[in-house]
This record gives C-alpha cells, structure tokens and sequence, in this order.
C-alpha cells in the first residue's frame, strides 16, 4: 500500500459519529483513499456503509456518550428474560417498571442530545428512539449495533422476549389483583403503537431507500468526474500528438532545404573549379607565347 490506512473498523465508528447529511461525502472520500492505496477489500466494505437516519444518529450519539447508562438497560433485559423464564410474575412487573422508566429517561437524554447538535426532534422522532431501545433489549443483533453506536435506521421489535412484556404472569394469589386490573396501561398502549410501528418501518424503509439513493448519486458524480477527466486528458495528449506532427513536418521541410541547398552548393563548387582549372590553361598558354617572342 502507498500510505498507513485506518483500521476499517476506525473508519467506520469514524462515519457513524457524523452528521448524516456528512456520512456520503466521507465515506466516498474513504472508498476513494482505500482504493488508490490497494485495498479493494476496505474499500467495498466501506462503500457498503448505509447512511444512518436522523434517528439513528440521536442513537449513536448516546451510544457514545451514555455507554454505562445504555450498559444498565441491557442489563435490565436480561434480568427481565431470567424472570420470564422463571415465571415470576412480582420480579417481571418491577423490572417491567424499571424499563419503562430507563427507557423514558435515555429517550429523553438522545433527544436532549440531539437538540444541542442542533438537531430537530420531534414526538415522532422520540418514539423511534424508545422502540429502537426497546428491540435492542430484545434482539441481539440490535444490541450489539446500538452498543457499538452504529444504528443505521430506527428499529423495532416483532418476536417475543423482555422488550415487550407488558402482561405477565400472575400467582394464584393475584386473581383477585388480576381482575381488577385485566389489562396494564402498557399492554394498551402497545396496541395502539402497532399501526405506528409499521409505519415507523416503512419510514425507515424510504430513508434507507433514500441512502442507497445518495450514494448511487454519489458514485454516478465520480464516474461522471472521472469521464470528464479522462476526457480532458485525451484531448490534451491528441494536441500534443498535434504539435509533434507539425514540428515533424517543419523539420522535415527544413531537411529537404538543407539538401538541395546542399546540392546547388556542390554543383556551384564543381563549376568554379572547372573555371579555375581553364583560368589556369590559358595563363600557361599566356605565359608560353610570351616567351616564345623573347
């Protein structure tokens, strides 16, 4: 390689950290910097880089400045999935609590975060933050994304596991509890979200479309660029090609000048002799007839 590369690893907490109206522009200067160094493998897994939404950054950055918080959630989770798995219905609606208010206090931290970057968030917006939150107790893959900061679009959660026990089981001494209180607030107020979260999903849907969008544009830009430049260079090398067909014609206009010169210069020294050798012959003869009278 012709430099010192960055781990793609850094690259890629390095794109997740940035605004993403900056993320396409970086990313094809990375792609770009891998590609001249000789690393098409980094530079494909780069360029394969989505462009995170607006809150999936809110997200990342309290992924990157609340880890210990975000760490407690987690934990919270699987604290609740052992409960779950016990079927202890007292332990599950005290952890159930507890992650209704963890959460409510992260969303509200990524939104406050938010704000001081200067970005707007909206009810729509927060929510999208608790659902992604939510899933990302849930769904491994998901927590490992909003662990590392690199959430690319809101996310939720459709399977079964602690991010969404609402209703859990009751001991035989709760029935009386139970029927007082069928349905907690939580299980009512999920059902009214799950319109909401489809079109949270297809929301997310269009913005990553919208991202894949940005970096066709992108690359579509460079090559056009490239074409341009190509082009450019061509037309410069055809003058030039030019220019040495011209100076090639002069000089060999020139040569042939030289050479015929060259020849009349020849022909006028074999003429002078031969008026030199007669000038001679007839000094002789001068001389010889002068003498013959003396």
């Amino acid at each position: 390689m012709s430099e010192n590369l960055p781990r793609v690893e850094t690259v890629v907490d390095d794109l997740y950290s940035l605004p993403p109206a900056d993320f396409v522009s970086h990313r094809a200067a990375y792609v770009t910097r891998f590609k001249k160094a000789g690393d098409k493998v980094g530079a494909t897994r780069i360029g394969a880089l989505r462009k995170p939404t607006v809150v999936a950054r809110l997200v990342n950055t309290l992924a990157r400045r609340d880890e210990s918080a975000l760490a407690e959630l987690f934990d919270l989770g699987e604290q609740l999935e052992r409960a779950q798995q016990r079927g202890d219905g007292p332990r599950l609606r005290e952890l159930s609590t507890a992650r209704s208010t963890s959460i409510r206090a992260l969303t509200d931290r990524a939104v406050s975060l938010g704000r001081d970057l200067g970005v707007t968030v909206g009810d729509n917006a927060a929510r999208e933050v608790s659902n992604t939150l939510n899933a990302a107790m849930a769904d491994a893959e998901i927590r490992d994304r909003v662990r590392k900061g690199r959430t690319v679009v809101a996310e939720t959660y459709s399977g079964f596991g602690p991010a969404l026990l609402s209703i859990v089981p009751d001991s035989p001494d709760d029935d009386d509890a139970a029927e007082d209180d069928p349905v907690s607030p939580e299980v009512e107020d999920d059902r009214h979200k799950t319109d909401e979260a489809e079109r949270n999903r297809l929301l997310a849907e269009l913005e990553s479309a919208e991202s894949d969008l940005d970096t066709a544009r992108t690359e579509v830009d460079e090559a056009q660029a490239d074409t341009e430049r190509k082009a450019s260079e061509l037309h410069s090398a055809a003058e030039e090609v030019e220019r040495i067909e011209a100076e090639l014609e002069a000089a060999g206009a020139r040569e042939q000048a030289a050479r015929e010169a060259h020849e009349a210069s020849v022909v006028q020294a074999e003429s002078t002799a031969a008026a030199l050798d007669a000038a001679r012959i007839r000094v002789a003869e001068a001389r010889s007839a002068l003498d013959s009278l003396t």
